[in-house]
């Protein structure tokens, strides 16, 4: 996630948040792709967002 992406979404200015799939439930980044560890806080927690409705 480029700069300006995180700076839009900590403004809460264009929120991409709903448009992906994965998400980190620590810091709520969104990600297109699944990853191990979140780039952004570290945790370890990325997941679906339909298993987050569940």
């Amino acid at each position: 996630m480029c700069y300006l992406e995180r700076l839009r979404g900590r403004i809460g200015a264009a929120n991409d948040a709903d448009e992906t799939e994965y998400v980190c439930r620590n810091c709520e980044t969104g990600f297109d792709e699944r990853w191990q560890v979140c780039p952004e806080c570290g945790g370890y927690s990325v997941r679906r967002r339909e298993w987050d409705s569940v």
